[in-house]
């Protein structure tokens, strides 16, 4: 057994314990099915240096812990944008779907970037409490990480979060991979849900990033929205140490274990 997330085999990737979520057994985590849609879409080849700006991801089942593919379809491939079509395939069944944009990268051609109150980049991680997650596993993809949070008056949540293991053995962790598995990870319920009545799961996940994540801390700073009517959303800011890179949004299931 590796310590690994996954072993690559050929064109598989062989989930380890490590990968599974806390929802159900022999399940894998959608911080994981994240991640590996993130790397297959950066694997993607293109005529001129190109990064993902645009990431959204459907499930349609639970993901088992079986051999596990992303085919992979580019549906328009100019010279300035690339549109790429994705399928989570596991025992050779599709149990996913996610559409990418990646644009041309162009050196010196910069947006204006207005510093805006909510840009406001989190205290340092050694600034945050560790999280030790009292509702998974060991070897629970959360427990992958560490982890630091907070939580403000108003139910905001500042999260910091370190992958201390490989994501794919024998390759070095990227954080444009990483950033989806993050990403996953917002709050889906925060201080006001009962974890051990109740589950909150997101069947989507969509990320819109304006800059490339660097370093091995990637954040969030998030919220969760809901009516008491079984469903919900979270939203977040996402960043690295140097300051802000993207958003990321989930649509939320509430439901009873």
């Amino acid at each position: 057994m590796s310590d690994a997330v996954f072993v690559p085999q050929g064109d598989l990737l062989i989930p380890q314990p490590s990968a599974i979520g806390p929802w159900f057994p022999g399940v894998q985590h959608g911080g994981a099915i994240a991640g590996v849609f993130a790397r297959a879409i950066e694997r993607v080849p293109s005529a001129v240096p190109m990064t993902t700006t645009r990431l959204s991801i459907d499930m349609s089942r639970r993901v088992p812990m079986g051999p596990t593919r992303v085919d992979t379809e580019i549906v328009r491939d100019g010279k300035r944008i690339q549109a790429v079509e994705a399928r989570y395939v596991v025992d050779d069944e599709i149990v996913g779907r996610a559409t990418a944009m990646r644009v041309r990268i162009a050196e010196g051609l910069s947006v204006p970037n207005p510093a805006l109150p909510e840009d406001h980049i989190p205290s340092d991680p050694d600034t945050h409490p560790v999280i030790t997650w009292t509702f998974a596993g060991p070897l629970d993809f959360a427990a992958s990480f560490d982890f630091r949070r907070s939580e403000d008056d108003d139910g905001r949540v500042t999260g910091w979060m370190k992958m201390e293991k490989p994501f794919v053995e024998g390759e070095s962790n990227d954080p444009r991979v990483l950033i989806a598995a993050v990403a996953d990870m917002i709050p889906s319920g925060g201080s006001v849900l009962d974890y051990e009545r109740m589950i909150s799961i997101n069947a989507d996940l969509f990320i819109s990033l304006h800059r490339p994540p660097e370093g091995e801390w990637l954040g969030f700073t998030a919220a969760v929205r809901g009516e008491g009517n079984g469903y919900g959303q979270a939203d977040a800011t996402l960043f690295d140490q140097r300051g802000r890179v993207g958003r990321a949004l989930k649509s939320l299931l509430v439901d009873t274990r």
